[in-house]
């Protein structure tokens, strides 16, 4: 029997657009979830989008799943209380806001003081809400990403006081869902990947706010170097420009860094409301962006007759 078997209800609190494919991995593993989201109707509504998410996966073959009986498996209730109190997991995918996600733990952890309990911050480590959980030897960070299917990992940290047995746990959950699991050796803001992809973000945004080139020169130049098909404000987009915001926000809260400072390009665009993908603005157009169109980025602004990167 494998340490995680004893987890067979997980409650998922926060029914977003990571919160639901959580969910979704979460019941393919044959576990039951129990969905909540604060805004009124959005647990439910998250099926339905999780169901036009993943048909096409699943027809394609990428996941090899029978989609029905896994939404099934997830239930939408409409109080936290329903989502925590049965569950021996809890993972929380509620905004990425250190005041937000206090308050939501620190009542799951007075329903139930019992369950381990994983944030699925993607910037914020554990550490900054132990204080307001029962025990906090309980308590992870636990980073899942988007599009599980194509990003198949997960990033494990403890919060300090986090007990080994936790940490072996919740590392066996995570491959009980068939992801790698890359466990973070002591504390890292960021951990991981994010550090990494902060420090890509970042730079991005600089050389647009400077006005050296326009997002889609980035982009190209990004994917014609790495040969891919795809930049970091696509990215930027896929992921919601209003997370991004916040992300950058906590990053820039606690850097000693004083030309850290927040996007002008960035904040125009979440003041407009224009969060990317989910919106059908962002740094790009949708449903049909620029780096979605056959050829791209061989198809090059240059071969229109328009200006090469960097030009105005």
């Amino acid at each position: 029997m494998h340490q995680a078997d004893y987890i067979h209800t997980v409650g998922v609190v926060g029914a977003g657009t990571l919160g639901a494919q959580i969910a979704a991995m979460t019941a393919a593993s044959g576990r039951d979830v129990l969905l909540f989201d604060a805004a009124p109707g959005a647990a439910f509504a998250a099926i339905d989008r999780l169901r036009w998410l993943l048909e096409p996966v699943v027809a394609e073959g990428t996941l090899a799943w029978n989609l029905e009986e896994v939404l099934a498996r997830i239930h939408p209730v409409n109080s936290l209380a329903e989502s925590v109190t049965p569950a021996q997991l809890v993972i929380e995918a509620v905004r990425e806001d250190l005041a937000t996600k206090r308050a939501v733990i620190a009542e799951i952890g007075l329903l139930n003081p019992t369950a381990l309990l994983a944030t699925n911050s993607s910037s914020l480590p554990s550490s900054g809400v132990a204080d307001v959980v029962p025990d906090p030897s309980l308590l992870v960070n636990l980073h899942f990403f988007s599009e599980f299917w194509i990003r198949t990992c997960v990033e494990l940290m403890g919060c300090g006081f986090t007990s080994d047995a936790t940490l072996s746990t919740l590392a066996d959950f995570g491959r009980s869902l068939g992801l790698y699991v890359a466990v973070v050796r002591g504390e890292s803001k960021g951990f991981i990947i994010n550090r990494v992809w902060r420090a890509v973000k970042r730079e991005a945004l600089r050389v647009v706010d400077e006005g050296h080139a326009e997002p889609e020169d980035v982009d190209r130049l990004w994917a014609y170097f790495w040969g891919i098909n795809y930049g970091p404000f696509g990215m930027m987009d896929q992921v919601g420009l209003n997370v991004v915001a916040d992300i950058e926000d906590s990053y820039i809260a606690v850097s000693q860094d004083p030309t850290d400072q927040p996007s002008a390009a960035l904040h125009r665009l979440v003041e407009a409301g224009n969060l990317g993908e989910k919106t059908g603005q962002g740094f790009y157009s949708y449903p049909e962006p620029a780096f979605r169109q056959p050829g791209w980025p061989r198809t090059s602004v240059q071969a229109e007759g328009e200006r090469t990167p960097g030009e105005t």
